[in-house]
């Protein structure tokens, strides 16, 4: 089902296959430098970060990246990618919260690849420095911790209608009655309804001021979802889970039309944006009842980098992106972000590279 919100986005932003980019990440310089036609197609896959870094580099000059796809490649699919875009090297693989690899690749090779059907995304791979973690933890037995609920992807004048709870509750008792959590319940009749928590940071939490981080988030959510035949989708299956980080405030924001839409860009349902990932959904491992059951999320193989603002602010939030029109309710009893400081690697002048079987 076509979301209501889809005409706004299509105005603003260039969707693609696992993430969406603003218009301005297409860059018409980088054909004017390099052996590559087309390179600035519709989708861009190469993030804006690395964008800038390869925009005046050579068509040889090599960048430590990471690469996303939307299917799992064997032995033989490698070796055929790389008689398609050259010889190269992977230092990791990666094939459970996301399916890619880390490695180095030439300017060029990151041109051929963002027209790689299978491709999703490209981005710079960074240094987590050994600087102490910091670790922001919530377990919600007194007080909901500075986490604060919202909603968007609704109408104003239907508000009523949605049904939209926020609060610190009990948990269900076949979790843990003694235990509380911050619970979120809403109604889905736009067929795209965004329930979320955010917290922000400051330099009180040790961060600094313009500076990046690799953000981890290891969270529960008690849900009693199951994957079963739901209008507009499965009440388990499609309601997207998804995380992020942002120096902007993530905030609903009333448009023309009346529709509370976020301001920042978190994707669509099962398409995520910059500044969120997808990391699950609420599908019950047992499906036996309707029953409440704790469900584990992390973002360990792909964290989250963002940078902070020139105050040291930046806000977390972990939202549920539905499609089922009926209603969801959901409790956070525990979530915990660990955030660390990270560098830039340093570019690279091609050299020969050969496939690594790890």
């Amino acid at each position: 089902m076509i979301s209501k919100k889809i005409p706004f986005l299509v105005a603003t932003t260039l969707v693609f296959c696992g993430a969406v980019l603003g218009l301005n990440l297409t860059k018409p310089a980088l054909a004017a430098d390099s052996n590559v036609h087309d390179v600035n197609i519709r989708p861009y896959k190469i993030s804006e970060e690395l964008t800038r870094k390869i925009e005046g580099a050579s068509p040889s000059d090599v960048f430590s990246v990471i690469v996303s796809f939307n299917k799992t490649l064997n032995k033989e699919d490698y070796a055929k990618l790389e008689k398609e875009i050259g010889e190269f090297s992977r230092k990791y693989t990666y094939d459970t919260v996301m399916n890619g690899f880390a490695g180095d690749l030439s300017k060029e090779q990151i041109l051929l690849l963002n027209k790689t059907s299978f491709v999703t995304r490209i981005e710079l791979d960074q240094i987590v420095t050994n600087y102490d973690d910091i670790i922001v933890e919530s377990t919600f037995s007194k007080d909901k911790n500075g986490w604060i609920g919202g909603f968007s992807d609704y109408p104003y004048k239907d508000k009523v209608h949605y049904k939209l709870r926020f609060s610190l509750k009990s948990l269900p008792k076949e979790i843990n009655n003694k235990r509380k959590g911050l619970y979120l319940s809403g109604y889905n009749g736009s067929d795209d309804l965004f329930m979320f928590v955010k917290k922000k940071l400051d330099t009180n939490d040790r961060l600094k001021p313009n500076t990046k981080y690799s953000v981890t988030f290891d969270f529960d959510i008690a849900t009693n979802a199951r994957d079963e035949v739901g209008v507009g989708g499965s009440p388990g299956k499609s309601v997207f889970v998804k995380i992020g980080a942002t120096n902007t405030e993530p905030t609903p924001v009333m448009d023309k039309t009346g529709f509370y839409l976020m301001n920042i860009d978190k994707g669509n349902q099962g398409v995520e944006g910059k500044d969120a990932f997808i990391i699950g959904d609420l599908q019950k491992t047992t499906i036996a009842s309707e029953k409440y059951e704790l469900k584990p999320f992390n973002n360990k193989q792909r964290p989250f980098v963002v940078e902070t603002d020139k105050n040291g602010e930046l806000w977390l939030f972990i939202g549920a992106d539905s499609a089922f029109e009926g209603v969801t309710s959901i409790y956070y009893p525990r979530i915990k972000v660990t955030l660390k400081e990270v560098i830039d690697k340093p570019e690279k002048k091609q050299e020969s590279f050969h496939i690594k079987e790890l």
